[in-house]
């Protein structure tokens, strides 16, 4: 009777195609997530406006549901979903990038205080800090 309950083993090459399939339709949940929060914030835009200028307050609340949603839940079975090596790459990935962003905010940020430059563009500084991120996995992932 325990035995039927328990799933039939499988062999190396089906697992590694079935948690790839895993990874893929979680990666594709999360950016369908982001593009009805793109698609939506750019409907609700004020026209002539710039990026994210004028969206309603119920829609900031929902978009931010939505965002802190998606994260929570994907990012809970995107860490199920991978093995140890691919978790400590990430993790890798994750504070490299994180270093990168306190290192380049409190720089800008402090030469903007002392007038040398115009205020920190907090757009540009999250797409570079996604950017070290990726590069950073890409890097820890595909070297030899």
């Amino acid at each position: 009777m325990e035995t039927a309950m328990r799933p039939e083993p499988r062999d190396g090459l089906a697992a590694a195609k079935a948690r790839k399939q895993r990874l893929q339709s979680i990666i594709i949940g999360l950016m369908g997530a982001g593009a009805i929060v793109g698609f939506f914030s750019a409907m609700f835009e004020v026209d002539g406006g710039g990026f994210m200028e004028g969206i309603p307050a119920g829609w900031a609340i929902a978009a931010s549901v939505i965002l802190l949603g998606a994260l929570g839940f994907g990012g809970w079975r995107y860490y199920l979903a991978t093995d140890e090596l691919d978790r400590r790459d990430n993790q890798w990935a994750s504070a490299t990038a994180l270093n990168l962003y306190i290192a380049g905010y409190a720089t800008w940020y402090i030469w903007w205080r002392g007038g040398l430059v115009p205020e920190p563009q907090h757009q540009m500084i999250f797409v570079a800090t996604m950017a070290a991120t990726v590069l950073a996995y890409g890097y820890k992932k595909l070297r030899p």
